[in-house]
């Protein structure tokens, strides 16, 4: 394979080399070379000022974004705080050389050092980033990584199925030679023709050396800078308990295949559960009925809960109600916050109901502000978003001023008196 390559690029090259030097022998014995020397300045230049304006754009540039730059929405807040460590561990490099690139010491060296930061986060005593984790996760973890940057090597670099670690040494030493080879030209011309050779060799520094050397530095910071963020994610997912499943799994659940956005999707959820809260009488029964029909059998209670009680919806997706018990104005007792709780940590969504009429909004605020605490003591879940179901509003003053549907937002008295209270 390597000798059709090498036969195949000295095919491709050697017509190019040949005009290459037939040409310019011609420029020179014309006498137009140094009227030459001006377009390959201009062409240089706007090459140099268009790799400085490229490489330096965080988006739309050369190339695209070097791993996931965002966290997951489905994160917690210290799954967030880990993910702020591995950005702050990627953007701190910011060059990285060939003979980096291809030692293979330096990313397994690197790996350890980015998971002793994130295991830390999740274990703040821990000296051994791997010890508590088993053989199967750590796999599932290599995997994963390997399979995300493979695929966004195999997409946006062309031909990288061909290019060995050693060839990339081998090009940096032909160019070295090359350079070398260069400097000896430049130095024989500039005792000939020094004005014109001087125009040459800053031509050639200004706008094809800097901008290539820049390139190359570039590509290899995009893919080491990819290596770390698809690794950190990762880690995050394997201290986070997520890749117990295997990688095959994992990327079931996640709704993903292999490939550069591989993982950045949210996880496909054949149940969508609601957790619904709020005060006695504040039209939480009837929110269920509306939503469920003629389907109001209670399917189970939720274990280890005392009061919630599980409804159930199959058409036209699975459906989950958890139904809360009631507080009174004063806000949830200890047993109806526990009851809450563990509600909110089985759903996807709370809907908070309360009524518009009710003087005691301050007992909604009370139980929103002890399901915040709850949560805020374990850092492993995530509170679910909170939607407002504001119930009543029909009899809010004056009661016979209009009828459904409410503009809410207009200006008529009882459109005011809607939005005071949503407020």
């Amino acid at each position: 394979m390597r000798f059709r390559i090498s036969v195949v690029a000295i095919l491709f090259l050697s017509p190019l080399v040949f005009l290459s030097g037939v040409g310019g022998y011609h420029l020179w014995k014309t006498g137009w070379s140094f009227v030459a020397s001006f377009s390959m300045i201009a062409c240089y230049c706007l090459a140099y000022g268009l790799a400085w304006f490229w490489t330096r754009r965080k988006s739309k540039g050369v190339l695209p974004n070097a791993g996931p730059t965002e966290p997951l929405a489905y994160w917690t807040d210290r799954d967030k705080a880990a993910w702020a460590l591995v950005e702050q561990t990627a953007n701190a490099v910011t060059r990285i050389s060939v003979e980096e690139a291809t030692d293979a010491r330096k990313y397994a060296a690197d790996a350890q050092d980015l998971a002793l930061i994130v295991t830390r986060v999740y274990r703040p005593a821990a000296a051994d980033p791997f010890r508590h984790l088993t053989l199967p996760e750590l796999l599932t973890c290599a995997e994963l990584v390997a399979q995300d940057l493979a695929a966004l090597v195999d997409t946006y670099v062309p031909g990288s199925h061909l290019i060995r670690t050693g060839d990339l040494g081998r090009v940096q030493q032909a160019a070295d030679w090359y350079f070398k080879a260069r400097n000896a030209y430049w130095l024989a011309s500039a005792v000939f023709d020094p004005i014109r050779t001087g125009f040459q060799v800053a031509a050639t520094k200004i706008g094809l050396t800097t901008p290539w050397q820049k390139l190359r530095e570039n590509v290899l910071l995009w893919f080491y800078t990819a290596y770390l963020r698809e690794l950190g994610r990762y880690l995050i997912e394997l201290n986070s308990g997520r890749l117990k499943v295997g990688a095959a799994r994992y990327r079931e659940l996640m709704g993903t295949a292999r490939g550069p956005d591989a993982g950045r999707s949210e996880p496909e959820r054949s149940t969508i559960t609601l957790a619904i809260i709020g005060q006695v009488k504040a039209g939480k029964s009837s929110l269920i009925n509306a939503i469920l029909g003629d389907q109001k059998a209670v399917a189970d209670v939720l274990p280890a809960t005392d009061g919630v009680s599980r409804y159930e919806l199959r058409d036209p997706t699975t459906l989950d109600l958890l139904d809360t018990p009631g507080y009174d104005q004063g806000g949830p007792n200890d047993k109806e916050a526990t009851a809450a709780t563990a509600a909110a940590e089985s759903a996807d969504l709370i809907l908070l109901v309360a009524p518009a009429r009710s003087a005691a909004r301050s007992a909604d605020l009370i139980g929103l502000d002890r399901l915040a605490s709850s949560f805020a003591k374990k850092p492993h879940l995530r509170l679910p978003p909170v939607v407002l179901v504001l119930t009543h509003i029909d009899l809010l003053t004056p009661a016979t001023e209009w009828a459904p549907p409410y503009d809410w937002q207009g200006m008529r008295p009882k459109e005011q008196a809607v939005r005071d209270a949503r407020a």
